[in-house]
């Protein structure tokens, strides 16, 4: 079996505060990523329990400099770096049997999620757009990232954050299993679980989820459009210079469905469109 890991550092167990995210190189900041790792060694033990044999981590914060290779058990990859094209999805692909996603948090916007955002300061919003049908549903990190692995048809079976998170995940992907490592009192605060408790959930639920009779099948977006709504009309200025996207409004702008080459080229001008909002 090969299990492909995603892993971001708001929704680890012991971090609610900025600092801890957002300070780089900081006591703060090398602390989250102690916690990190052991979160991520957790999800390892549970892939290993239900006989994993190739595991690939990407390091998905930031510039994907947050985890080190020193100490990984056999058969256990880390994709590190900044990374552009699939950003915290770079080391998917075909021929993995499932995808975890380890220190997710909820979209921004969400009441009582720590440290929630949706990719960088600068989106407001993003909406998963079905034009032909006229459905519209926001979505976060957790559904854009899960329907990568879709795209290689690998299903998105385990996460990890805060409750909201969870609550967030199981409405995007039905049947995925979920563990909450903390209950989000506001944005910037949160009831810790214990350590202990909490990577002993995230063990259980991985080997759950990947030893299941049944798992959920993979997230498929393809007819799927993106619209981004940008906190300021400058950051959607600079965004709305990737081509193929088509100004809504001042703070809008729309990433149309590309059926002919999928949802992968739809992502990729999410990931273009969020990082020329940030220059």
């Amino acid at each position: 079996m090969r299990v492909f890991i995603s892993a971001d550092i708001e929704g680890i167990t012991g971090v609610c505060h900025v600092k801890q995210a957002d300070d780089l190189g900081s006591p703060a900041w090398r602390e989250a990523c102690r916690f990190m790792r052991a979160d991520v060694d957790a999800a390892l033990e549970g892939c290993l329990s239900a006989g994993v044999e190739e595991i690939v981590v990407s390091d998905g914060h930031y510039d994907g400099d947050n985890l080190s290779a020193d100490g990984l058990p056999a058969g256990v990859s880390l994709v590190s770096g900044a990374q552009q094209g699939l950003s915290m999805m770079e080391g998917i692909g075909e021929g993995f049997d499932a995808a975890l996603f380890v220190g997710y948090h909820a979209m921004a916007g969400t009441q009582a999620a720590v440290l929630a955002h949706t990719w960088n300061g600068e989106l407001a919003r993003v909406t998963l757009v079905d034009e032909a049908g006229g459905v519209r549903r926001e979505v976060g990190e957790l559904g854009l990232n899960a329907a990568v692995a879709g795209a290689f048809g690998v299903p998105a079976v385990f996460t990890s954050g805060d409750d909201k998170l969870a609550l967030e995940a199981q409405a995007i992907v039905p049947g995925i299993v979920t563990a909450a490592v903390k209950e989000g009192i506001s944005r910037t605060a949160a009831m810790l679980h214990d350590p202990s408790t909490a990577r002993a959930a995230i063990r259980a639920g991985v080997e759950r989820a990947l030893r299941a009779d049944r798992r959920p099948g993979p997230l498929r977006w393809d007819d799927r459009s993106l619209e981004l709504e940008f906190g300021r009309a400058e950051w959607c200025d600079k965004a709305a210079a990737c081509p193929g996207t088509r100004r809504l409004d001042g703070r809008r702008l729309l990433i149309p469905a590309a059926a002919h080459v999928g949802y992968l080229a739809v992502y990729r001008a999410f990931v273009v469109c969020a990082t020329l909002a940030e220059g």
